[in-house]
């Protein structure tokens, strides 16, 4: 009887450290609790912000912990922040905003992710350009410290990324199936009464501006041409090179073996005919660079 103190004190400091663990789950986000955090910089581990596909990281995150396990995320469009749960893995693992992150590096003034691709929510696929990009933040308190053309800098490409469009858009200009998304993309803007073209948006979503939009991946465009000789309808891809001109690359709709021939020669009819003689086209860029992309097309006639 004389051992029972000593046991409830025991068992009392076991209950206390499993319970204090749990509450930390290893992410001590608490500590910088309330404290706004501004994305400054996303760049892949080569230091650039472009990869080969055209795709540009751009810093947009801006939120504050109010716990270990919430943070609370602004949305620009609707001007008021939303709050998530943050679901701590493993070493430092864990995932908010439906994104798999790694904290690197967390004090007071800055914060620095790791962001990571899952298979399956069962494996960290490392050898993923996914997993290969990392965001720095920074303190709001921290950045008024800075002047606005300062942290401005911190986000936008480098000369690094500069010589790397330029000879990827060397290639894509010479190499048709090279082709990679431009930044700004290719416009199509008809210049007949008879013809409309206007490029497809996605439907607005109240958080699509946690992450960079997409749009510019892949344009896509309706052209439609009234009074044709006869009504018509094709879905396709397309290279538009650096001068703009418009080259077929392939039907984005099912048609049997025996069609295809035709089709395509009809396509490429319609192309050199109706569009090249009424669409003007605007080459897609990237950093000032003209190159060759992908364009997405669905081409109308109506004959009244």
């Amino acid at each position: 009887m004389k051992r029972t103190p000593y046991l409830l004190l025991a068992l009392t400091l076991v209950l206390h450290i499993s319970c204090k663990r749990y509450t930390r789950h290893g992410l001590p986000f608490a500590d910088v609790k309330g404290i706004e955090y501004t994305e400054v910089r996303r760049i892949f581990d080569n230091g650039q912000v472009f990869d080969k596909q055209g795709y540009q990281l751009e810093p947009v995150w801006k939120f504050h912990f109010i716990s270990d396990d919430s943070v609370q995320v602004f949305s620009p469009k609707k001007q008021k922040y939303y709050g998530f749960h943050v679901y701590y893995d493993h070493d430092l693992i864990f995932n908010m905003i439906d994104s798999w992150l790694q904290l690197l590096k967390m004090t007071p003034d800055s914060i620095v992710f790791r962001s990571l691709r899952v298979n399956e929510k069962r494996e960290i696929l490392l050898d993923d350009e996914g997993s290969k990009v990392y965001m720095t933040f920074y303190s709001d308190k921290y950045l008024k410290t800075k002047s606005a053309q300062t942290i401005k800098q911190m986000g936008l490409p480098t000369r690094k990324d500069t010589a790397f469009i330029s000879e990827r858009s060397k290639l894509a200009n010479t190499i048709m199936d090279s082709a990679f998304s431009a930044r700004q993309p290719v416009v199509l803007k008809s210049n007949s009464p008879y013809v409309t073209a206007e490029r497809l948006v996605k439907p607005d979503d109240p958080l699509s501006d946690m992450d960079p939009s997409e749009d510019y991946l892949y344009p896509e465009y309706n052209i439609t041409v009234h009074h044709a000789y006869e009504d018509f309808a094709y879905s396709f891809s397309a290279f538009v090179d650096a001068q703009g001109v418009i080259h077929f690359r392939k039907s984005t709709i099912f048609s049997y073996p025996e069609f295809e021939k035709s089709n395509t020669q009809a396509i490429k009819a319609l192309l050199s005919g109706y569009v090249a003689r009424y669409v003007n086209v605007t080459p897609g860029s990237t950093l000032g660079i003209p190159h060759t992309s992908v364009v997405l097309i669905n081409l109308t006639g109506k004959k009244q």
